[in-house]
């Protein structure tokens, strides 16, 4: 099988510069021939045409069947010549691609500066140098070029800068998608560090403590008076919930992360989802007395996905819980503007430092702290927090100062109910 190979830019250029210095010997041997008596004219006319025509199309077709453009510039930047492979890669046809600026006019805006220098840089040096750039298409969209250029315009049979330029939009491609493999894949190195650190301690912990209490009651229930009884039973309990909800996380994380859990938006009524959701976690406040309860300031209806939204808030009032004192307070409301709702699940515990709060939804850094009576958390309630409300179109930030609590607010796009 015959391969053919493309040209290598050397090659091409001195091809080019081959083709000119013919073709501007021969059009200055025509021009000379026009000037001289008719009869002279008439016998080397037949002659010249052929010689002329013979090497220009062997230029024409050079240029034609090249699988890159080639561009003749200006000291100002302006095209005096695109070869017809410009309709190819951009769609213009090359009477719309000459005479023009093409920095200013085609290249797009945030890689017009660059080019610009770049291509000056190449003029003031007297050299040759290279650039990529997003060059517009004729139908609005962007191709990424990649020009090779050399500086010929104190070449007399040049004056030009002579341009090599291909298509480089498919390689460009493939880099982005090497980026966001790279990106996905650390993500995944995070969430299984993430993951064995949760099955390695926090989720054994609690278990310890479930079966070290529950074997002192079965063992010995005679030696414990009711009230001691009572209180290793609490402690049981409040473990069992605690672990029960790490449990809960740690499947719709796994959901999450394989994308098994599926965003299906529904219309909701806020006030609902909150009655729902303080059923759920009363139970748990009261074990440190800590008052949770919901503010309705209007009646406010939002097209979500409950599931993932009952997950974002049950996180957010569980967390409150664990820095909150007894005693305290947690208070939940929303209010509505005309395009988003903004959630907030406010509590007077004990309040996060500004460095906290910069990573405090990154998966990456690991952030637990112990509770307020040495509850243990993964840190993976607000993590998944994060990720869910992006799911569901929304944003998530903390509002804290340390010894005065925290504002968690999430804010979601007020669609209108179908």
């Amino acid at each position: 099988m015959i391969m053919h190979t493309k040209p290598t830019y050397q090659e091409q250029e001195r091809e080019l510069a081959k083709i000119k210095t013919q073709y501007k010997r021969l059009k200055l041997k025509f021009d000379t021939q026009l000037k001289a008596p008719k009869k002279s004219t008439n016998k080397l006319e037949p002659h010249i045409d052929d010689y002329f025509l013979g090497d220009f199309n062997r230029f024409k077709q050079l240029i034609k069947n090249s699988f890159d453009m080639i561009l003749l510039m200006d000291s100002n930047g302006i095209q005096q010549y695109v070869s017809e492979s410009c309709e190819k890669i951009l769609g213009f046809k090359q009477e719309e691609l000459m005479g023009i600026s093409v920095i200013e006019k085609m290249i797009h805006p945030d890689d017009q500066e660059s080019t610009k220098k770049d291509f000056f840089d190449m003029i003031e040096n007297k050299a040759h140098g290279g650039a990529q750039y997003r060059h517009l298409h004729k139908n609005g969209s962007w191709v990424y070029l990649e020009a090779y250029g050399t500086n010929q315009l104190d070449n007399p049979l040049i004056q030009s800068v002579v341009l090599n330029v291909r298509d480089i939009t498919e390689r460009k491609q493939a880099e982005q998608r090497i980026k966001e493999n790279d990106i996905r894949l650390q993500n995944l190195t995070a969430a299984k560090d993430k993951l064995f650190s949760i099955i390695a301690h926090d989720l054994r912990s609690p278990f310890n403590a479930i079966l070290g209490f529950s074997e002192l009651l079965s063992n010995n229930p005679k030696d414990f008076e009711t009230d001691e009884s009572k209180k290793y039973i609490e402690i049981i309990n409040s473990c069992a919930k605690n672990t029960l909800v790490l449990l809960d996380n740690l499947l719709n994380w796994t959901y999450s992360q394989t994308g098994e859990l599926v965003y299906k938006p529904e219309n909701l009524n806020l006030s609902s989802v909150f009655q729902d959701l303080l059923e759920t976690s009363n139970s748990i406040a009261k074990i440190k007395n800590i008052s949770l309860r919901y503010i309705q300031s209007e009646a406010i209806e939002i097209y979500t996905d409950v599931t993932m939204l009952k997950i974002v808030l049950r996180n957010l009032i569980n967390n409150a819980i664990k820095f909150t004192n007894s005693n305290g307070e947690i208070v939940m409301y929303a209010v509505r503007n005309q395009s988003h709702v903004e959630i907030t699940v406010s509590d007077n515990g004990v309040g996060i430092n500004k460095e906290i709060c910069k990573n405090l939804f990154n998966i990456s850094t690991n952030i637990t702290s112990p509770g307020t009576t040495n509850e243990k958390g993964s840190g993976l309630g607000l993590i998944l927090c994060k990720e869910f409300v992006e799911k569901i179109g929304g944003t998530i930030w903390v509002e804290s100062e340390e010894g005065k609590g925290s504002d968690f607010i999430v804010s979601l796009p007020l669609y209108k109910a179908l």
